[in-house]
C-alpha cells in the first residue's frame, strides 16, 4: 500500500514537473500584436472602504493619456462604511469623466464585488470594459496600451500585475509568488491554453459579458470576477484572449501586511481553484497535481521510514523542483524586469511547500469570507 500511494504521488509530481516546464517554454513565445485601435472604453472599478487610496486613484486615471471623448470612469461603491462614496460623489461634481454608483438598495444576485462590477459593467456605455483596483498603481499610459490589442478578431485582453516591495522579506516572498502566477497567466495564454488573469489589469468586450449573462454562473463565488470569469467567456463564448506584455501597461499593488490578512486573500484565491473543474478540467489537475506535488516534498520523513528508496525518489524529486522552479523565476523575472527577486528564490522555494498544501486546505472554506472586512467605527 505505502508504494501505490508513493506511485500516485509520483504520478501527479510528475504532472506538476511538466506544467512548470509548459510555463517556462511559453514564455518564449508571444503573439504578435501589430494592431492598434482606440475604441470607447469603460473603466470599471469596485471598491469598498477605500477611501484613504481614492485621492491617487482618480489621479492616475484623469492622467491617462486616452482621448477624453473615447474614455468614461464608473466607480462602484460596495456599501463602504469610511465615507468613500460621499467622497466620490463630491469629486464627481469635478471630474466631467466619472461616474458614481452604490450597491446600496440595488437588488442583485450576485455578492460583494460581483455586484459592484455588475452594476458598473450595466452602466457602461464602452465597448471594452478596462478593470483594476482601487490600491493599484497605474501608468498614463495604460488605457492606450492595453486598448491598442483589441481589434475584430481579439475579444479579452489580460495584462501584467505587480505587487511592490523593498527590504522586507514577507514582502519579497509575497511579490515573487505572486509574480509566479503572473507568469503561468502569461504563458499559457501564449500557449493559446488560457488559464488565469488577473482583476487588476484586464479588458474584455461588454458584448461578451451580455453574451454569457454576466456573472450568473459564477454569481455563488465569493470572488472569480477574473480568473473564473476568464473561463467563463473562454468556454461559453470561445472569447479569443491575448497577453499585453508591454511594460506601458503594467500596474502595480502594494503586498498585505500581516499574517491574518495574506491568509484571507489567498484562500479567497485559492477557492476559486475549487470550482475549477466545472469550467477548465485540464487547469483543475493541474491544480490537484500542483498540491499533491508540494505534499509529496513535505513527505520526505515519512518516505525515509517506509523505504530508503522511496525516500531517494523523492530526493531526486526535490531537486528536479527546485531546477524547474529555479528556470521559470530566472525568466521570468527578466521578462518582468524583476531579477533582484531572484535572490528571494529559495525562501521562496522553502516557503511555497507549507503554504500550497495549507491553501490547498482552507480553499474549502474560501467562499465563507467576505470581500472586504469592515472598518472599525468608534
Amino acid at each position: 500500500m505505502p508504494q501505490l500511494i508513493f506511485f500516485l504521488f509520483l504520478v501527479f509530481s510528475v504532472i506538476y514537473l511538466f506544467s512548470i516546464v509548459m510555463y517556462w517554454a511559453g514564455l518564449f513565445y508571444s503573439r504578435k500584436k501589430s494592431f492598434f485601435t482606440q475604441p470607447y472604453v469603460s473603466i470599471v472599478i469596485a471598491i469598498k472602504n477605500e477611501i484613504s487610496r481614492l485621492p491617487a486613484l482618480l489621479k492616475y486615471l484623469q492622467e491617462q493619456d486616452y482621448p477624453d471623448d473615447l474614455l468614461e470612469i464608473i466607480i462602484v461603491d460596495n456599501e463602504s462604511k469610511d465615507g468613500s462614496y460621499e467622497w466620490l460623489i463630491d469629486k464627481a461634481d469635478q471630474i466631467p469623466q466619472l461616474q458614481v454608483l452604490s450597491t446600496a438598495k440595488v437588488a442583485t444576485d450576485y455578492k460583494f464585488k460581483k455586484a459592484a462590477l455588475s452594476l458598473g459593467i450595466e452602466y457602461a456605455c464602452g465597448d471594452v470594459i478596462l478593470t483594476t483596483d482601487a490600491d493599484c498603481t497605474i501608468k498614463q499610459s495604460w488605457v492606450s496600451s492595453m486598448t491598442s490589442c483589441f481589434n475584430e478578431n481579439i475579444d479579452v485582453v489580460t495584462g501584467y500585475s505587480a505587487i511592490q516591495y523593498d527590504h522586507k522579506l514577507f514582502d519579497r516572498i509575497q511579490a515573487l509568488d505572486f509574480l509566479m502566477l503572473m507568469a503561468a497567466g502569461k504563458s499559457t495564454i501564449n500557449l493559446g491554453l488560457v488559464w488565469a488573469c488577473s482583476g487588476q489589469n484586464w479588458a474584455f468586450r461588454k458584448r461578451l459579458f451580455e453574451k454569457v449573462g454576466g456573472y450568473k454562473r459564477i454569481r455563488e463565488r465569493v470572488g472569480g470576477d477574473d480568473s473564473l470569469f476568464l473561463q467563463v467567456l473562454r468556454k461559453e463564448a470561445r472569447a479569443a484572449v491575448v497577453f499585453n506584455d508591454s511594460p506601458d501597461s503594467y500596474v502595480a499593488t502594494q503586498p498585505v501586511h500581516g499574517i491574518s490578512e495574506f491568509l484571507r486573500q489567498r484562500i479567497r484565491w485559492a477557492s476559486e481553484a475549487n470550482y475549477m473543474h466545472r469550467l477548465n478540467l485540464t487547469f483543475f489537475t493541474i491544480v490537484i497535481a500542483t498540491f499533491l506535488a508540494n505534499l509529496f516534498a513535505l513527505l520526505l520523513p515519512l518516505w525515509f521510514m517506509v523505504d530508503k528508496r522511496l525516500f531517494l525518489a523523492s530526493i531526486i524529486f526535490l531537486l528536479l523542483k527546485c531546477l524547474v522552479e529555479g528556470l521559470l523565476v530566472f525568466k521570468s523575472t527578466k521578462d518582468f524586469n524583476r531579477r533582484d527577486l531572484r535572490k528571494t528564490f529559495f525562501p521562496w522555494f522553502v516557503f511555497q511547500i507549507p503554504y500550497v498544501i495549507l491553501m490547498g486546505i482552507l480553499s474549502f472554506w474560501g467562499n465563507r469570507l467576505k470581500w472586504k472586512p469592515a472598518v472599525e467605527t468608534t
